[in-house]
Formats: structure tokens, sequence, C-alpha cells
């Protein structure tokens, strides 16, 4: 299948639900509550109380001090300490998760050899081609669950290559599919890279919705005592969303954490990572910057305000699972988070037919996209029997 240009048929699917609103508009990664409004109340107040000169100036490229510490805070909360003791740890701000990503691809990668990611993925090729290098892919599931085989095999065939390796892993609340390691795949997942100390691992580690997670903030976090057992050959580097964490999608703000377990890495990363930010963009989102420096501030109460988003979305896919479950529409394994993904033996010809019948989804390599965080509860009810109807008979 060829590139989808996901942004794309969201416009046409927002511009088609203005002239009907029946139109079932489930195309993008952006969370609207059950009344369809996308702004969580504490991030405006923080919009409008910014500091317009200091907003104005041109901002540090990392995002200057108070930023790396509050986003190192954030993302590994009560677990920094611990992690101190194994890592030096790094943090910059990023337009978005996906500066992140890109962060790491160049300045990491080497033009032509390979990063390694899931056969079921959000659009890294593009990042990836950016930086001149490959993709090379490794299957998700094998009956449901982590295909921790395919992983080290795949990893075996890149070891034999290339001496640095870059794994792109989307965890929790995978993107297209909602899926969610368990304890016992994190422990299986150390111990195969843990197996390559002859080569040097750069586990890339995009934790874009985590702050979704169903199981809640605290345990969100849980997964970053697991890296406690990474040998040092590997080292992680975080790619963390602030766009979604305060759902400010358009500011893009994000940052990339760093735990190197070696003075050299941490060295590394400071001048040639935030040395590539600089040539890349300059300065910092000075707006995203800013709300998240305050809302950092009030953190007890903005989880508050996720554990709302959280518990609705955490609604919505239990009422679509459970639907497709009785009309035998066939999703691969759903945990939590924005996206569902349903089936599909020819994705873009099932997207015309539900496109048809007023239902927009992102068609993608072997299934269909449901974004379940951008409709409303009372939309997702019903949705997964009219979606079986409608393809049912071509992917049973």
């Amino acid at each position: 299948m060829g590139k989808i240009d996901i942004l794309k048929i969201a416009r046409i699917a927002q511009e088609q639900k203005k002239i009907n609103p029946s139109i079932i508009d489930a195309t993008i990664g952006m969370f609207y509550n059950d009344e369809r409004k996308l702004i969580i109340p504490m991030v405006e107040e923080a919009f409008h109380q910014l500091n317009v000169f200091e907003t104005f100036k041109y901002g540090a490229t990392d995002g200057g001090k108070i930023f790396e510490d509050n986003v190192i805070s954030w993302v590994l909360d009560e677990k920094l300490e611990l992690l101190k003791e194994k890592y030096l740890i790094t943090g910059l701000s990023t337009p978005g998760g996906s500066g992140a990503l890109s962060l790491i691809f160049n300045s990491y990668g080497k033009p032509g050899e390979k990063v390694l990611v899931s056969d079921l993925r959000w659009r890294y090729d593009y990042f990836i081609k950016s930086a001149k290098m490959d993709v090379h892919e490794h299957r998700l599931f094998l009956n449901g669950a982590f295909d921790l085989v395919d992983l080290e095999k795949q990893l075996t065939m890149l070891s034999k290559n290339q001496k640095r390796i870059i794994f792109v892993l989307n965890d929790p609340c995978h993107n297209p599919t909602g899926y969610q390691l368990t304890d016992f795949e994190w422990m299986g997942l150390i111990d195969v890279l843990n197996k390559f100390s002859q080569n040097e691992i750069i586990l890339a580690y995009d934790i874009a919705y985590f702050d979704y997670n169903p199981l809640g903030f605290k345990e969100a976090r849980k997964p970053f005592e697991y890296l406690l057992k990474l040998k040092s050959h590997v080292q992680v580097l975080i790619c963390f969303s602030a766009s979604k964490s305060f759902a400010i999608y358009g500011v893009r703000l994000g940052g990339l954490i760093g735990l190197h377990p070696t003075e050299e890495g941490y060295k590394y990363f400071k001048k040639f990572v935030v040395d590539d930010a600089l040539g890349k963009w300059s300065t910092a989102p000075s707006v995203g910057v800013g709300i998240f420096n305050a809302l950092s501030t009030k953190k007890d109460q903005y989880i508050e305000e996720l554990n709302k988003l959280t518990y609705t979305l955490k609604v919505r896919g239990d009422i679509f699972v459970e639907e497709a479950k009785n009309a035998q529409l066939n999703i691969y394994p759903y945990s939590g988070g924005f996206f569902v993904l349903v089936h599909s033996k020819d994705p873009e010809r099932d997207y015309e037919l539900l496109v048809q019948k007023g239902i927009y989804l992102i068609p993608m390599e072997t299934g269909l996209r449901i974004a379940i965080c951008g409709i409303t509860t009372n939309e997702v009810y019903g949705l997964a029997a009219k979606i079986k109807k409608i393809i049912g008979e071509s992917n049973d």
C-alpha cells in the first residue's frame, strides 16, 4: 500500500462533518471530550497567563534549564531517583514527540543503515527516510502477544551488518493498535536486548500516549524500573509528547530524555544531539515551553484532569472492544489509548466503502485505524456493528 496522508484524510473528514454532523470522523489522534471540546481548561488558562514578552523572545535550543528539569521530573516522576543511581540523565525540548524521534535518527543513525521498527506502526518511515536510513521490520504480534522471538531474530540479522542498532518501541497505548506490553513481556524484552552486547543498542522509547495509560499515571512509569536491568551497551532515549499529554497538538512540544549508562554517551548527547536540534529548528517553541513549565508547578492538579480524560478513553475502548466481540469484528489486541486497529485484507477498498456510509477511518497496511479519542462515547455505540456490516463479508 502506498503512503497514506493521515492529515489530508482528516481534513476531508472534518469538512464533511461540518456539512453533516452524523459523519463519523475517527481519523486523527486528538482527544475530544463528549461535548466535542478539544481544549483542557487548565491548559487554556496557562496559555492566557503567559508572559507575552518572554514568549516572543528567542528561547534556548534545549528549552532551558527549567524546562529540562521539569520534563525529566514529569516523565520519570517517582522513578527519577532510582534511575539516577544507574544513569546520567539529559533532557531537551523538541517540536512534538516527532521532533525527538527525528533527533534520534539523525544524531545516532548512519545513512544507509537500518532502523528496527514493528510491522504495525505509526509513520516513523518519514523521519527514518529523512535521515537517509532504511526500515527493517520485526513482527509485533504472535498469537495475540508481543513476538519476542521474531524481535531477537531480526536484531540478530541487523547485528551482523551494523554496529549500532536503533530499535523503536512504542508502548504503552501503541499507535495504531492500543497494545501494551505485559510485565512478563517487558522482562523478556530486556533479556533480548541484553544479549547483543557486541553491538550498541539505541532504544528509542516512544511514550507519546503513556499519560493516557488506563492503569494510571503512576503505573505508566513502572516500565522504567525494568530499564535498570539493561546492560551498558543499551542507551535509552525517551520520546515524550507534551502535545498529546496537554492536548496542545498544533503548538508542537515534546521532549527527548536520555538515560546514559556512560559518561561518553552523556557528553555525546550534550554536544551532538543539542547541535542537531540547533541545526534543525534553532530554538524551542516558547509557547509550549511556557505552558508546560506553568502546569508542571500544578502537577497533581493536572493529573486529576488527565485521569478524567483517560477514564473517558477507557469507557470508549471498553464499549468498542465488547461490541466488536459481539459483532465478530476482528481487531488487534487492545489495552488502552487513542486507537483501535481493525483487521482488513484490503484497507484501501474498505476505507472507500466506509466513506460511502459516512465513516472516516485511516487505512493502514493490514487494517483500519479507529481514533476513539476523536469521537464521542455516543458515537462509539454501534460503530463496531456498522463497520462489520459494511466490510464484514470480505474480511471473514
